[in-house]
């Protein structure tokens, strides 16, 4: 058989639709502001109880605390000091920055002045603080005279369940020791220190029960504090001046040695004043100067040289000029090219043994004559500068060497020389500076510390613990999101179908109808299927009359036939109240209807409708009994009824015989429509082989009860038997409840919008 298709609900969403394996394309649920609110309605008491008792709880455990007080001493720290003298090497002031602040915390918090203010103000006499003192005060007898002490009583029960544990020696020393550690350690506890923003102001805040020891404490470890500061600027003076005497009087002894070692070597090696190694190689640098200028001079002046007679000889005399800008040079050249420029002219027109042709010849002659001679001359005054350079360079040389000599003889001596006058300034250096040191830490002024009391502190007038609107207000806070996770948790525990949109986005099928709850009391006076007898504008009545309609409508259709199949997945669902309130439907209707009731294991349609099951469909199937025999009629509606008849062995194997599809072969034609009450599907196969031959399956769901899983385990089932599926019906919805869960139809059964049924 062919798997159902689902109709549209209305033509947009006709795309939306698949088979049943397919399902609906979006089928993410999308939830809003809407949802959520409903979530919260409907879990409404779990929430507001959970507000309630964390609440209740959080105020009984604030009034079941005991209040302390806190008492602040405003306290500023400047590191700036006015100094007349730098005493900065010797007594360490403060730097400004974030880790002095720091710093100076600490040392509040510190175990020695913790020790001190305990000692100062008496805290070690209180059993808040000294748990010796507690311990004595829980031992004292009470207002009855009977002995508080429990910790005695729990080492005596220990003692009788374990034994008697060895006592070991008690040591006086350790125990006090302890206490003290203890009463330290409570101190620290209750003090706060801390800045006021990035200022440089500490405040000092000191918590305990009573608050008038709170303010003592507070300003006396401010006081200390302070008081701790001279204290340690007075010791470091001390310490200091100590010390610069000791290595005084070892400097001056030491510089003194120095001193006298330089003047007897200086005696010894005849070193003049004022004439030492470094003199003289100042006066080698300077030589080398000239040294290195003059040879430079010399070796220019020979090149120039070799490179200008190389060129008289390759080019002749007058290769010694080019480049020289000499007047006279250049007048002659001119006065030569003028006559050879003559001396052509006269060619052209006069032979060569011309008188004017040799004169002007015996002219160019005499000028080249002069160039050559100044070309000489300019090379012996070449040469004359090259030897006096040479002269020069050889006196320089020979006057550095004796400068050199002179260098190292002393530079032998300057070594020793030195290390002694360097030792020795070292030492007087040395000394001056501890000198200077030390008046400068005599005249230090220490009575101004680095820190002064802004503000004592204050009697506290209200405890600063516990905060009781804060702490109900937290317990609020902390109440509503305990309520909201435990709505979430229940919201996920929560597996049931609750409306229709579920039934088509987890299930994958169509949702037929939506039948609420026949209420007992006021409203129920009958069970469901005589409900729809009496109460015929009843909203369950309508729900009934609605399934029908979705059926036919189906069968019109798609043409799927007249034969229903009502199922559930698991007993309990409802499944026979509806077959049976359909059936009634349709036969106050005027139409033909046949009820078969297919639960051969635990019949229960006879009982619904007030029949005898003494002969049914298991003697029809077995052939003891005909149609006629076996089929009875409701006395209320005139339907036609089979019931299941007496017990059998094997209810499947019964089912399945020929006589089965032969009866509904005959009764479907005969009946508008035939309506079959089959058993649950996962307890039983009975329903698969019935689902087999049914025109149309409806599966029944109660709400809020079946899982989803469970639900779709049974359709599958049913799928691959080979059932065709016309939808489920959500069944026992409560009204008043299912609004709160989003079920759009279930609104019009309740409220105003009831107002066409009468319940």
């Amino acid at each position: 058989m062919n798997k159902l298709v689902l109709p549209e609900r209305r033509e947009a969403d006709r795309a939306d639709w698949g088979t049943y394996e397919q399902g609906p394309r979006d089928s993410a649920p999308q939830l809003g502001l809407k949802d959520l609110l409903m979530v919260l309605s409907r879990r409404k008491w779990l929430l507001a109880g959970t507000i309630v008792v964390v609440t209740l709880g959080g105020l009984a455990l604030t009034e079941s605390l005991t209040p302390v007080y806190t008492a602040t001493t405003s306290v500023m720290v400047d590191p700036r000091e006015q100094q007349v003298v730098d005493v900065q090497s010797v007594i360490a002031g403060m730097s400004p920055g974030a880790e002095t602040m720091e710093s100076e915390i600490e040392v509040i918090r510190s175990d020695a002045l913790a020790q001190r203010a305990i000692a100062e103000t008496g805290l070690d006499r209180t059993a808040e603080f000294n748990p010796e003192i507690a311990a004595a005060e829980e031992t004292e007898p009470g207002l009855l005279g009977i002995d508080l002490d429990i910790a005695g009583a729990v080492r005596q029960a220990k003692a009788y369940v374990f034994g008697e544990p060895e006592q070991e020696p008690v040591d006086p020393e350790a125990a006090q020791r302890g206490t003290e550690a203890a009463m330290v350690s409570a101190f620290q506890s209750r003090l706060s220190v801390g800045t006021i923003g990035r200022s440089r102001v500490l405040e000092i805040s000191f918590t305990s029960e009573d608050p008038r020891r709170a303010l003592e404490v507070a300003n006396a470890v401010a006081s200390l504090y302070i008081t701790q500061q001279l204290e340690a600027k007075f010791d470091a003076r001390q310490r200091a001046m100590q010390w610069l005497s000791e290595r005084l009087s070892r400097l001056r002894t030491e510089v003194e040695t120095a001193e006298q070692a330089v003047e007897r070597f200086r005696a010894e090696n005849g070193m003049l004043e004022g004439r030492d190694a470094r003199l003289v190689n100042e006066q080698i640098t300077q030589l080398t100067t000239q040294v290195i200028g003059a040879r430079a001079e010399y070796s220019a002046l020979q090149a120039q040289l070799d490179s200008l007679q190389g060129s008289v000889r390759n080019r002749g005399a007058r290769a010694a000029l080019e480049g020289v800008d000499n007047p006279v040079v250049t007048n002659l050249r001119s006065q030569e090219a003028t006559l050879r420029q003559r001396e052509a002219e006269l060619l052209n027109t006069l032979g060569p043994r011309h008188p004017q042709v040799v004169d002007i010849k015996a002219q160019i002659a005499d000028i080249q004559g002069q160039i050559a001679a100044e070309a000489n001359s300019r090379v012996q005054s070449l040469s004359s500068q090259v030897a006096v350079a040479a002269d020069r360079l050889r006196s320089l040389e020979a006057a550095m060497g004796r400068l050199q000599d002179e260098a190292t003889r002393l530079n032998t001596l300057e070594i020793d020389y030195r290390s002694l006058e360097r030792e020795a300034a070292a030492n007087r250096t040395l000394f001056e500076n501890f000198l200077a040191r030390y008046k400068e830490t005599q005249e230090v002024d220490l009575d101004q510390p680095n820190a002064w009391i802004v503000s004592n502190a204050s009697l506290p007038l209200r405890p600063s613990f516990p905060n009781r609107t804060l702490m109900v207000g937290l317990a609020f806070v902390l109440a509503c999101g305990i309520g909201l996770v435990l709505v979430f948790v229940a919201e996920q525990m929560e597996t049931g179908i609750q409306t229709r949109e579920d039934i088509e986005r987890m299930l994958h099928a169509r949702a037929l109808g939506v039948l609420p709850l026949v209420r007992s009391g006021r409203l129920r006076r009958a069970p469901p299927q005589d409900y729809v007898i009496d109460r015929p504008a009843s909203a369950f009545t309508q729900s009934i009359k609605g399934l029908f309609t979705s059926l036919v409508i189906a069968n019109q259709r798609h043409g799927k036939g007249n034969v229903i199949l009502i199922t559930s997945a698991v007993p309990g669902e409802g499944k026979s109240s509806v077959a049976s309130s359909l059936s009634r439907i349709i036969a106050v209707a005027g139409r033909k209807v046949l009820l078969i009731d297919c639960d051969l294991r635990r019949p229960q349609m006879h009982a619904a409708l007030g029949l005898e099951n003494r002969i049914g469909l298991a003697e029809f199937l077995n052939g003891s009994a005909g149609l006629s025999q076996v089929v009875q009629r409701d006395p209320k509606t005139g339907a036609d009824v089979i019931l299941a008849g007496g017990a059998v062995d094997h209810p499947e194997e019964v089912i399945r015989h020929p006589l089965m599809d032969q009866l509904l072969f005959n009764v479907s034609s005969q009946y508008d429509l035939v309506v079959l009450d089959a058993p649950p599907v996962l307890p039983v196969s009975d329903t698969r082989i019935l689902a087999e031959k049914a025109s149309q399956t409806v599966v029944v769901v109660r709400w809020r009860s079946t899982g989803r899983r469970i639900v779709e385990m049974a359709m599958r089932q049913l799928d691959e038997a080979g059932a065709n599926m016309a939808g489920v019906v959500l069944n026992q919805v409560d009204a008043a409840k299912g609004a709160r869960y989003g079920s759009g139809e279930i609104e019009y059964y309740i409220g105003r919008r009831g107002s066409y049924f009468r319940n």
